[in-house]
């Protein structure tokens, strides 16, 4: 999987090739990986699924939002510093997501949001326990405020298809989604 990784996080899923992946130096041929995945497809689903995981797991871990953070702009801005440490701390990442977020192959979007679907759990039960500690208006209820906030978030991020498929890129995406979320919940007028 690491080689995988490698491959699709240097070239993208369009440039990479299995020819890259197989090391028969390393008892790893290209017979093996054909055993464990029919095609290019499969193998970059893997790597997606990887990421994804790798990402909810690391954001379970890391993010507490606990009695020390009891903002909302202080909880949003620990979110995204732990999504961003992930980042850093795991570049291998960095493209495979942001492909999968923002130019994912047409043929493979709905296999990719089944690999995402996890985390967009996460992100709504991380939004919903930041709602259960606002004041929302009477006729909203947390859990469809959440769910439009990520559907909307969603279809913001698809219109971006021009970032840049690196760290650069996820800062001005976490960015550009910590605006939304402020908008969001404090409005565009000053009060």
């Amino acid at each position: 999987m690491d080689r995988a990784l490698a491959e699709f996080s240097a070239r993208g899923y369009r440039a990479a090739s299995i020819n890259n992946v197989f090391d028969p130096g390393q008892g790893v041929s290209k017979g093996i990986i054909y055993h464990y995945f029919a095609s290019k497809d499969e193998l970059f689903l893997a790597c997606v699924e990887e990421c994804f995981q790798s990402l909810k797991a690391y954001i379970q871990d890391h993010f507490h939002p606990d009695g020390r953070a009891v903002g909302t702009g202080e909880c949003l801005t620990d979110y995204f510093e732990v999504r961003m440490r992930f980042f850093r701390e795991n570049p291998l990442y960095q493209r495979i997501f942001m492909e999968a977020v923002f130019m994912p192959p047409e043929h493979l979007k709905a296999d990719i949001m089944e690999r995402r679907r996890p985390m967009e759990q996460l992100n709504l039960e991380i939004l919903e326990e930041l709602f259960s500690r606002l004041p929302l208006r009477g006729h909203l209820d947390r859990e469809n405020t959440a769910k439009l906030l990520i559907q909307f978030i969603n279809f913001i991020n698809l219109q971006d298809r021009g970032v840049e498929l690196d760290l650069a890129g996820i800062r001005q995406m976490e960015e550009k989604n910590r605006q939304i979320l402020d908008i969001f919940l404090n409005g565009i007028l000053e009060r």
